[in-house]
């Protein structure tokens, strides 16, 4: 019992892998994109799992586990780095949305010192990066596009409860940030 309550952290580690894979994807350059993507597609779906495991074994948190949300955010700056390193999207207004998201999600951080408005806001402005890959495979590689839709529809089926979740925890943390302190 003690060595499956790991599966969780690995589950999560293993988002920390694919956001490495990407960024080494990026000599490879425009050719990599499906690998690109069903390395996130690999990602969200660990994402699904680690949760759902470690609330079935009651797992006490670890230290990966209370840094989830940033190795979730660094896979999605992995692909939005692909993305601007290989000229899917100009570098300038790219690197500039996400110098001002930082600044943005940082100074909520630092003003609320919650947390959960800090995620909601790093959530708002990472949503973008989340869907242009498979935005721009409507372009350059339809499979990408399908199988973003089909990995949607089966994780909508499977685990419609945890979308409500996220999605009631995105729009509690939205509401706490427009809340005075």
């Amino acid at each position: 019992m003690a060595k499956k309550k790991w599966i969780p952290d690995w589950l999560t580690a293993a988002r920390a892998l694919a956001a490495v894979a990407i960024l080494g994807l990026v000599p490879v350059g425009p050719s990599a994109l499906r690998t690109v993507a069903f390395l996130l597609l690999l990602g969200w779906t660990t994402d699904m799992a680690d949760g759902r495991l470690a609330r079935r074994w009651e797992k006490d948190p670890t230290w990966i586990g209370e840094h989830e949300f940033h190795i979730d955010m660094l896979m999605v700056l992995s692909s939005a780095i692909y993305l601007i390193l290989t000229g899917f999207v100009p570098p300038l207004p790219a690197v500039l949305y996400l110098l001002v998201g930082a600044a943005i999600s940082l100074a909520v951080l630092k003003w609320s010192g919650e947390f959960p408005r800090f995620k909601s806001v790093t959530m708002i402005l990472a949503c973008p990066w989340v869907f242009l890959p498979f935005v721009v495979g409507l372009w350059h590689d339809p499979v990408v596009v399908y199988a973003g839709l089909i990995w949607t529809t089966v994780a909508l089926i499977i685990d419609w409860r945890r979308f409500i979740g996220v999605v009631g925890e995105f729009l509690s943390g939205a509401r706490a940030f427009l809340r005075r302190p």
